[in-house]
């Protein structure tokens, strides 16, 4: 395969490096605004561009009741039960790396980063959104160093919890008793109730029970604004406002039971650029390329024009009804959809109770340059083969390669007096990328973004994906007429689970194919 290069090429791959840098994004979509009344919830986890990904199916038991689980930074957690089986993400840790977590070196045994997945209870949990609080509540409340980091979230939860309720006692008991190593966003659902969670401190909370009127996007920023706390559909800290007074930072009214949260806890924060870019997607007329948004437009409020506790919701308001197509499309606008994704997922939750009320879409990589495949994660056996390909990292070199796949970016070394300085090279994928989901998915978006193929090829490799999408929402509607005709659990489970698989294996089979067509081109 060809090579990426150019001094172009070298500038947009840093910049593309460090804004993806905890650059994640979710949205929520509630079923009172979507075209089939389902709720959707989804989450890109962003880090860096070529990192190898994972997808498997965590199996029933793979802890055990009494267990004590120790993750990367000194959380600790000991399990109730034999987990529950559940689909996930994680960073590649499997055969090819000896089972040696990429995080902290494999100091000790354990399940390291799972982000996004579903039990087989039908619990769901999106961790999570990186966020930070401001100093003068970090200096009352700080993060605890054996606190629960996002790392820990999804395994904890997914294995766990029956219910999303549960899943949402749960993580606040820990966040109540050993605290966060760091602040997040998170969701923690099943088919009766959607949570959103925002922690920036310690110790400190805001739960919320969704309602279905309710839409936003959420970039690695704090959205939940006005909040009264009276309201059944809240669950917040003890100490939530009794912090920020102290602090001298409080918005809202203490004697009411009031609190804007965004304003008392992250009121340093401005609405970044892919806010902006997520509020011009729901609406044409949110254009803030020069301006800052108003916070009441994005900010999650219960608090009426006269006071009352109202359902749940934004400013924001949808063009159209939203559908699946809606939300992946939201995947693929600029800042969101990008080379630093490194897996995409999407939960599409009906309120009907059954083993097939969640619907996965799952896409790994870079969501722009990419097909998003649907499971029923509750049906789900295994995953494709090429999913879980564990593999060399990529590499950096300084020297132009002779061959294999590459692109130009840069690092940073320290010199010879220790200072940090920015180093031109290129980076090298594993010789077996065309063994792995994520790595051909990788070899084809940086062919895309940095490659100088030209408008004209690069048109024409989106419009394949998107062709193939298109497929695959017909292939999901026959997976769901096929799986509702079977007569067992079991015959659902085989039917779901090899539908999900073929799909992914040509996803697969056509990244590879546009990589053999991109090498003739160059």
């Amino acid at each position: 395969m060809k090579k990426l290069t150019s001094c172009m090429a070298v500038m947009l791959a840093l910049c593309m490096l460090v804004s993806g840098a905890m650059a994640c994004s979710a949205i929520y979509v509630g079923s009172a605004l979507t075209s089939d009344g389902t709720t959707f919830f989804a989450r890109s986890e962003d880090l860096s561009n070529s990192r190898n990904k994972v997808m498997y199916v965590s199996p029933q038991g793979n802890h055990t009741a009494g267990e004590e689980y120790v993750g990367c930074y000194g959380f600790t957690y000991t399990f109730t039960h034999d987990s529950y089986a559940y689909t996930a993400f994680r960073d590649d840790n499997l055969d090819g790396v000896d089972f040696v977590c990429p995080n902290c070196g494999g100091t000790h045994a354990h399940t390291p980063y799972e982000a996004g997945g579903t039990n087989e209870k039908g619990v769901s949990v999106s961790a999570t959104e990186t966020l930070g609080g401001d100093d003068a509540l970090l200096a009352l409340d700080p993060y605890e160093d054996c606190g629960i980091e996002e790392a820990e979230i999804t395994t904890v939860i997914l294995s766990e919890a029956a219910t999303a309720r549960e899943g949402v006692e749960l993580i606040l008991s820990i966040y109540d008793n050993a605290g966060c190593n760091a602040g997040a966003g998170i969701f923690v659902a099943d088919h009766s109730e959607t949570w959103y969670i925002e922690n920036v401190t310690g110790h400190q909370y805001v739960a919320l029970r969704m309602s279905d009127c309710a839409v936003f996007s959420e970039p690695n920023m704090s959205i939940i604004g006005l909040i009264d706390l009276d309201d059944e559909n809240v669950i917040a800290s003890p100490d939530l406002i009794a912090t920020a007074v102290k602090a001298g930072t409080f918005v809202g009214d203490a004697d009411a039971n009031v609190i804007d949260y965004r304003a008392s806890y992250n009121a340093s924060q401005t609405a970044n650029a892919r806010l902006k870019s997520a509020l011009a997607y729901f609406n044409a007329a949110y254009q803030f390329a020069d301006t800052e948004p108003d916070p009441a437009l994005y900010c999650l409020t219960n608090v009426g024009e006269d006071g009352a506790i109202v359902p749940l919701h934004t400013g924001i308001e949808l063009e159209h009804a939203y559908g699946i197509a809606d939300v992946v499309g939201y995947y693929k606008i600029p800042g969101i959809g990008k080379t630093g994704n490194l897996e995409t997922h999407i939960f599409q939750i009906a309120s009907e109770h059954g083993l097939t009320d969640t619907v996965e879409w799952v896409a790994i990589d870079d969501a722009s340059c990419n097909v998003f495949v649907p499971f029923y994660p509750m049906l789900t056996r295994d995953v494709y083969a090429a999913c879980k390909v564990s593999t060399a990292k990529a590499a950096f070199v300084e020297e132009e390669p002779t061959e294999g796949v590459y692109y130009a970016t840069t690092t940073t070394r320290r010199d010879a007096e220790g200072t940090r300085v920015s180093v031109p090279g290129f980076k090298v994928l594993p010789a077996n990328w065309a063994d792995s989901y994520y790595w051909s998915v990788d070899a084809v978006s940086n062919m895309v973004a940095y490659g100088e193929l030209g408008e004209d090829v690069n048109s024409a490799v989106l419009a394949r994906l998107d062709g193939r999408q298109q497929e695959v929402y017909a292939a999901f509607e026959e997976m769901k007429a096929a799986v509702a005709a079977a007569e067992t659990a079991e015959e659902m489970a085989e039917i779901a689970t090899k539908a999900s698989m073929d799909m992914q294996s040509g996803v697969h089979a056509l990244m590879v194919k546009l990589m053999e067509m991109i090498s003739r081109v160059k």
